[in-house]
């Protein structure tokens, strides 16, 4: 019975206000993440360092992001979601209101680069682990809806940017952005844990026994590193980090540049801004369609995400054959913003059907690491290239070729995916309490009792492997009584 009141808030009640939030947050952080580009440009302008130098500005806030993916998982699974998402926003206001004061490129790393880097990893993960738990049989739709918060603020912010750029200078500009950031904390608060996740902690707390804070501690880091150990010897899932590693490298140099490559074909400030809106909008709509049709079990979600990011890696090639005037500019940031939206639609279905609920938040911080590789190296080593080469469209035919290498990268997926993994589907069954146990909501009661039973038994013997397999066998047994049918 208690375990059926617990799932009541499942994809209804109160998971739409989670969604609402991560939405909001999402709309900050898109705001942040996609305006790099512009700001690159302000600082080339304001302080005349070097194309290579003034990149590294961008890169390091992409890189940080998903770089310190298993920080910022590790620190959402130990203190939840809602305290992750309000550092994330003081993050941000602090590296921000730090920018304010600096006056050279090496402290602008570091404040606007690192910190807010930093700030936006953990709003980004919170909110995608929170709508997680929220969300079972519509997390594709549900997803779709999260990250096109990303996409709206695509589409307002490095138009916003610009006009602060324009109206209050660089120092002024950081100022402001610092202050809309901090109200990601504002949808952090409202992130309360599930009834089953609260249920869970409580049961966990009566059975398991008191130990020294420092045991508790060296602990906690074992099963961490077991766990993110587990992970890299999962050959199926390590494909999807390279492939979105190489997705990560190629987008990074072609939207960080994109503002100085279209002035240089002589569009205006504004109106090279006017193309990130224009990108956001298409990809805004993308991210709400790919989720709807995620959610349906006849489509391919690992292989939707393929087909759209092959696309979206031509359309970066294909960019220097047809950027000579705004209207085609505008055409091609369109079609971009098309095809790149819909695979992020498909990170949280993808990573849960390889990696199951229970280690989302691991899977999730470890592939944002390794997208951080790419997003912190691509647009220094475009700006080298153009340095070199002083032509601009080979900077952009290595982008589209690196985008639609990672694509091909990700057909592998299935070929190296484990038996013991799950199945690739759109519409994953899936509950999973406070330490996301994975069970079937078609097991019975007793069921749900004996697995709870052996979950706590095996934590008590700190073997997480051993909870993995017996959540994983339990999953994989499900799947035959739903194969068999009624």
């Amino acid at each position: 019975m208690a375990e059926s009141s617990s799932t009541r808030s499942t994809d209804r009640g109160y998971a739409w206000v989670i969604l609402g939030c991560g939405y909001l947050s999402n709309v900050v952080c898109g705001m942040l993440y996609y305006s790099t580009g512009v700001v690159n440009t302000a600082v080339l302008d304001q302080m005349q360092e070097g194309i290579v130098k003034t990149s590294w500005v961008g890169s390091t806030l992409l890189g940080t992001l998903t770089l310190t993916g298993p920080v910022s998982g590790s620190i959402t699974k130990a203190i939840g979601c809602r305290k992750t998402t309000v550092i994330g926003g003081l993050f941000i206001f602090i590296g921000l209101t730090a920018a304010y004061f600096s006056r050279n490129v090496d402290s602008l790393i570091s404040s606007y680069g690192i910190c807010v880097g930093f700030g936006i990893g953990c709003i980004t993960t919170a909110a995608s682990v929170a709508v997680g738990y929220y969300f079972e049989k519509l997390r594709p739709l549900a997803a779709g809806i999260l990250v096109s918060g990303a996409g709206f603020g695509m589409l307002v912010g490095a138009p916003l940017v610009q006009f602060l750029f324009d109206t209050y200078g660089l120092s002024g500009m950081f100022l402001m952005l610092g202050a809309l950031g901090s109200h990601a904390c504002v949808g952090g608060m409202l992130m309360r844990p599930s009834k089953r996740q609260a249920m869970r902690a409580d049961i966990s707390t009566q059975i398991t026994p008191e130990r020294e804070p420092k045991c508790k501690t060296l602990e906690r880091l074992r099963n961490i590193l077991s766990e993110f150990c587990d992970l890299l010897s999962n050959f199926g899932f390590m494909c999807y980090t390279l492939s979105y590693c190489l997705w990560s490298f190629g987008e990074s140099a072609f939207q960080v540049h994109l503002p100085n490559y279209v002035q240089s074909k002589g569009t205006s400030p504004q109106n090279a801004a006017m193309l990130f809106t224009t990108m956001g909008v298409s990809s805004t709509l993308a991210r709400i369609l790919t989720g709807l049709a995620g959610n349906d079990p006849n489509i391919g979600t690992l292989l939707l995400h393929t087909g759209m990011l092959g696309l979206a890696g031509v359309n970066v090639i294909l960019i220097p054959v047809f950027s000579s005037t705004f209207k085609v500019q505008i055409l091609s940031s369109l079609l971009y913003g098309l095809y790149s939206g819909g695979p992020m639609a498909l990170l949280n279905p993808i990573l849960v059907d390889l990696l199951g609920v229970k280690r989302l938040a691991a899977g999730y911080g470890l592939n944002n690491m390794f997208g951080g590789i790419g997003l912190l190296l691509g647009p220094p080593f475009a700006g080298l290239v153009l340095e070199t080469t002083e032509n601009y469209d080979l900077c952009y035919f290595l982008a589209g070729g690196t985008v639609v290498l990672g694509s091909a990268l990700s057909l592998a997926v299935p070929v190296f995916k484990s038996k013991a993994d799950l199945p690739i589907n759109a519409n994953t069954n899936m509950q999973f309490d406070i330490e996301g146990c994975v069970d079937s909501d078609h097991r019975t009661e007793n069921e749900h009792h004996s697995l709870t039973e052996q979950n706590t038994n095996n934590s008590k013997d700190g073997s997480n492997a051993e909870i993995s397999s017996c959540l994983l066998s339990g999953t994989e047994q499900q799947s035959d009584d739903n194969d068999k049918g009624p």
